[in-house]
C-alpha cells in the first residue's frame, strides 16, 4: 500500500521508455510508460464478459468445482460418515488435496500475475515536449515499449490504449486496432473521458494490440 502511494503511476523500469539527449545533459525530451490494469480472465458467470471482468480466485474456485463435480466419489453416509471409517478418512483426504491444489493454483497464478504474463495492460502515456514533436521520437519510443514487453514474455494482445479519435492512424502504425471490447477496467476512464472530450467535438476510442 505505502510503495503504491509512492509511485501512484506504477512507474517501473521493465515498462518505463524515456527520450534523452545524451549530447545535452541526457535532457528529457518524452517518455512512454505500460502499466498493468488487471487480468485478462473474464468472468465465466456473466454473458459475453469482458476482458478483465473476472478474477484468479473465481477462475481457480472453477477449476477446483469441476473437478469436485468429475469425481463419482460419494459422500459416505450412515455408518461410513463417521470420522474414523476408512471410507470418511479416504473422503476427507481427498477434499484436503483439493484445498491444497486450490491454494497451489491461486499462488501459481498470482506469480503469473505479478509477472505480467497473465496481466492487461494500458499504453498509458506517450508524451513529447511540445518542441520535439514531429521528430519521430514518440513513433520510436512506442516500437520501443512495445518490443521491451514481448521480449519479457508478454503478449501485444494484452495491451490497450485510449485516444481521440483522430489519432487511430497513427497508432495503426504499431499494430493497434480499434476494440469494441475494453477491459472492464477501462470503462470508467472511458465514460469520464468522453464526456471531456465532447466539449471539444472528438471522441475517446480503445485500442488493442494485434
Amino acid at each position: 500500500m505505502a510503495q503504491n502511494l509512492m509511485n501512484p503511476l506504477s512507474i517501473h523500469a521493465d515498462r518505463f521508455i524515456v527520450a534523452v539527449d545524451p549530447k545535452n545533459d541526457n535532457k528529457l525530451y518524452g517518455w512512454a510508460q505500460l502499466r498493468p490494469i488487471g487480468t485478462r480472465l473474464v468472468n465465466k458467470n456473466e454473458y459475453d464478459a469482458l476482458p478483465g471482468s473476472g478474477s484468479i480466485e473465481e477462475e481457480v474456485n472453477e477449476e477446483i468445482w469441476e473437478e469436485f463435480e468429475a469425481d463419482e466419489t460419494d459422500f459416505p453416509v450412515g455408518f461410513a460418515s463417521l470420522p474414523w471409517t476408512k471410507e470418511y478418512r479416504e473422503y476427507a483426504q481427498k477434499s484436503q488435496a483439493r484445498n491444497e491444489k486450490r491454494i497451489q493454483r491461486m499462488e501459481q497464478m498470482n506469480k503469473e500475475l505479478q509477472r505480467g504474463r497473465s496481466a492487461i495492460w494500458e499504453l498509458a502515456s506517450v508524451y513529447v515536449k511540445p518542441e520535439m514533436r514531429k521528430l519521430g521520437i514518440g513513433s520510436e519510443l512506442v516500437r520501443r515499449v512495445m518490443a521491451k514487453h514481448t521480449t519479457m514474455e508478454r503478449k501485444r494482445k494484452d495491451v490497450y490504449l485510449l485516444t481521440l479519435d483522430s489519432t487511430i492512424d497513427w497508432y495503426r502504425q504499431f499494430g493497434f486496432e480499434v476494440t469494441e471490447r475494453p477491459p472492464s477496467s477501462m470503462l470508467g476512464e472511458i465514460a469520464t473521458g468522453n464526456v471531456i472530450t465532447g466539449f471539444i467535438g472528438s471522441k475517446l476510442v480503445c485500442m488493442r494490440g494485434t
